[in-house]
């Protein structure tokens, strides 16, 4: 009974239709005319607000059943960097990575969408044709289409309802709700890539004319590496500004049998204030050690902190 119940319901972004009667279609306005007493004068009416009755040739909207009451359906750039065509007709998606062609990313990304979506696939030299699984209807066909623009390094991706009976606004709904999901399955490709590569290993290496140690790799992966780090290593983290690339800490130390379990040489460094500043050279980053009066620390100390950061840069089991 309750599985039977439950058949019967929709939720609101499929019913497109009121969830209540139409009889109201059926009536009509009736108005008796003003009694006016026998020995009284009619009053004067205003006319001003009559409502005037549609002619035949009056255009008139959809009511009742045929009416349908689901909002429209956005396109929504959820990958980062991404933006909805003018019209919603597609995406655009811009090149943000340098060891791989976003047209061919995006493609590999298709390919996995319709794989995961079983949305039987086929290509040919116009792009893909795919069933629409993903939003629930194997029966309606899409055209997929990759775009790329070389002056604005983007790539647009270009979904298209196949067949001309639809109405508009069911097109519009399908093709909208089709990009979506390929967004979504996109971004979340993009997510899982990005974790594993913040997992893996960074170099760092002391370059001691500088009085630096630096990272190969970005800014930005290089923050979260040190971040993160840090207080394993006995530094409590008194300040972080990312957009100015500093973290002021406190250096307690860890003892000796704390060293053997993580397994890293020990730092023997005078506990005390410090400030770590990062610097971002592109595809490396920077790091230098300063006290808490901005003064470069010696050679010695740097050396020291240089060797043990970079085992722990090497220690993926160390992420959290």
């Amino acid at each position: 009974m309750a599985i039977s119940v439950l058949a019967g319901c929709s939720n609101p972004e499929t019913r497109s239709q009121a969830n209540r009667g139409f009889d109201y279609e059926g009536e009509s306005l009736r108005s008796n005319p003003l009694l006016i007493p026998a020995g009284l004068e009619a009053p004067a009416f205003n006319n001003e607000y009559v409502v005037p009755v549609l002619s035949e040739q009056a255009l008139r909207g959809v009511t009742g059943r045929e009416l349908d009451i689901r909002p429209p359906t956005q396109v929504l750039p959820l990958v980062r960097g991404s933006e909805a065509m003018e019209g919603g007709s597609g995406l655009w998606f811009y090149q943000q990575r340098l060891d791989q062609p976003l047209e061919q990313e995006l493609g590999q990304a298709l390919e996995a969408f319709f794989a995961a979506q079983r949305a039987a696939p086929s290509r040919d030299g116009l792009g893909w044709q795919s069933n629409g699984r993903p939003i629930g209807n194997a029966g309606q066909q899409f055209r997929w289409q990759l775009v790329p623009d070389a002056v604005r390094r983007a790539v647009a991706v270009q979904v298209n309802l196949l067949g001309g009976e639809s109405l508009v606004q069911d097109r519009q709904r399908a093709e909208s709700s089709m990009l979506n999901a390929f967004s979504l399955s996109y971004q979340r490709e993009l997510t899982q890539q990005q974790e594993l590569l913040d997992r893996s290993p960074i170099a760092l290496e002391l370059d001691q004319p500088q009085g630096r140690l630096l990272a190969a790799d970005g800014y930005d992966r290089t923050w979260k590496r040190l971040v993160t780090l840090l207080p394993q290593l006995g530094f409590k983290l008194t300040n972080r500004q990312q957009a100015l690339g500093y973290v002021d800490v406190d250096y307690d130390g860890l003892s000796a049998s704390k060293w053997r379990d993580l397994g890293l040489p020990e730092l023997d460094i005078p506990e005390r204030e410090y400030r770590i500043q990062l610097g971002d050279l592109g595809n490396q980053s920077s790091i230098t050690l300063s006290d808490k009066d901005r003064i470069p620390v010696s050679a010695d100390v740097l050396g020291g902190f240089a060797t043990t950061l970079s085992a722990a840069f090497q220690r993926t089991d160390l992420i959290r």
